[in-house]
C-alpha cells in the first residue's frame, strides 16, 4: 500500500503536470485505486489542503541550510546557498503545483506558511549580499523567485523527459548562480611588451 507521504508526493506530480486532474487520473497515476484514495480523502479539495500541508512541511525541511550562525563568513554562505539549491530540488514539484492551484492559495494557513518562508529565505539572500557573495543590485525577492522557477523549470523538463533528473542539480545551480553572483570587474588592460611604464 502507497504509504501518505508517497501518495501527496505522487498526487503532486501528477497535479503539477495536469492541475485539472481528477481523482481517478490522480489514483492511477500514483498505482492505487480510486476508492483507496477516496478513502483516505473523501474529496479533491481535502487531497488538494493536504498536498499544501505536505508542500510547507517538506520546504521547511530543505529551508535548515538558511540558519547560519551569527557572523558566519562567506564562505559558509556559499556552501549554504549551494545546500539550499540542492535541498529544494526535490520539492520542486510540490511546491510548482501548491503555489499555482486556486484552492491551495485561497488556504490561509498554506499562505501563512509561504510568507514564513519567503521572510526567512529573503533575510538569508540579504545577508549573502551584504557579504558581496549576491548581486546588490538585485532585489532579494527576484533572487528567490528566480530560484523558484528554475526549480520549477527542472522539474518541468524531467517531467517531460527532456532532462535526466541527474542533470539537472548541475543545471539549476550553475544557472541561478551565474546571475545571481556579483559581476567581477574587468581585468585591468596591460601594456604592450617593450612599451614605456606610464
Amino acid at each position: 500500500m502507497v504509504n501518505e507521504e508517497e501518495l501527496l508526493d505522487g498526487a503532486a506530480r501528477i497535479l503539477a503536470g495536469d492541475h485539472s486532474a481528477s481523482m481517478v487520473q490522480i489514483a492511477a497515476g500514483i498505482g492505487t485505486s480510486r476508492a483507496t484514495l477516496s478513502r483516505r480523502y473523501a474529496t479533491r479539495e481535502a487531497l488538494l489542503k493536504a498536498v499544501a500541508v505536505r508542500a510547507i512541511e517538506v520546504v521547511d525541511e530543505c529551508l535548515a541550510p538558511l540558519d547560519l550562525a551569527p557572523g558566519a563568513d562567506a564562505a559558509a554562505f556559499d556552501t549554504a546557498i549551494e545546500d539550499l539549491v540542492i535541498a529544494l530540488m526535490p520539492a520542486a514539484h510540490l511546491y510548482g503545483f501548491a503555489s499555482r492551484d486556486a484552492t491551495v492559495l485561497a488556504d490561509p494557513q498554506f499562505r501563512a506558511g509561504v510568507d514564513r518562508q519567503d521572510q526567512r529565505a529573503l533575510a538569508f539572500l540579504a545577508h549573502g549580499q551584504r557579504l558581496g557573495r549576491l548581486r546588490a543590485d538585485l532585489p532579494p525577492y527576484w533572487i528567490w523567485y528566480s530560484l523558484w522557477g528554475l526549480l520549477d523549470a527542472a522539474a518541468e523538463g524531467v517531467r517531460d523527459g527532456h532532462l535526466a533528473p541527474r542533470q539537472i542539480g548541475h543545471l539549476v545551480l550553475t544557472s541561478f548562480l551565474s546571475g545571481t553572483r556579483p559581476v567581477a570587474p574587468p581585468p585591468a588592460a596591460q601594456p604592450p611588451a617593450g612599451a614605456p611604464a606610464p
